[in-house]
């Protein structure tokens, strides 16, 4: 089987290299695509639009922005602690955090989108990265209103800033 297999294979090879070689001009134009006309289907390009929209819901069943869905409504949040190793670096900055708002208003999956150590020197990183943890220990205690699609609460995929400043 492996014997018919590599003589198939070298017999493909054997034609395609001398074509190449005796006329390569000719080759690589029959190589060519041919150029689409107007009459064919236009398919979207996935290389012309990379950001395509996410379908409402996703795989997972949580909605986002868009196609007819109500954004939920922050009625409650909790002013997180800023902690004593950034207060003496006196670091400061916007944490974003990603979460799921559920069907009742609470909250889930909280985990830190883009960190306030990603924008200090590495010798601070530390003690920016205790500004994250309380931001993601006080997000769990926030409560919205449900996000709604046709009337209906639904889950609700976002993201919401932690502001750390030093007054």
């Amino acid at each position: 089987m492996a014997a018919t297999k590599l003589s198939v294979i070298s017999f493909l090879i054997g034609l395609t290299i001398p074509t190449i070689f005796a006329n390569p001009a000719s080759a690589l134009s029959q190589q060519a695509p041919p150029a689409a006309s107007s009459a064919q289907s236009k398919k979207p390009d996935p290389q012309a639009n990379p950001k395509q929209p996410l379908p409402n819901p996703d795989f997972f069943g949580i909605y986002h922005a868009g196609d007819g869905v109500a954004p939920p409504k922050l009625i409650f949040s909790v002013e997180p602690e800023f902690s004593e190793k950034a207060r003496k670096k006196k670091i400061h900055g916007n944490c974003v955090v990603s979460l799921i708002v559920r069907t009742d208003g609470t909250t889930t999956d909280i985990h830190v989108a883009k960190s306030i150590a990603d924008t200090v020197p590495m010798k601070e990183r530390e003690a920016a990265l205790t500004l994250d943890e309380n931001a993601v220990r006080v997000v769990p205690q926030y409560r919205f209103t449900p996000a709604t699609y046709r009337g209906t609460p639904v889950p609700y995929r976002m993201t919401v800033e932690v502001n750390f400043m030093i007054f």
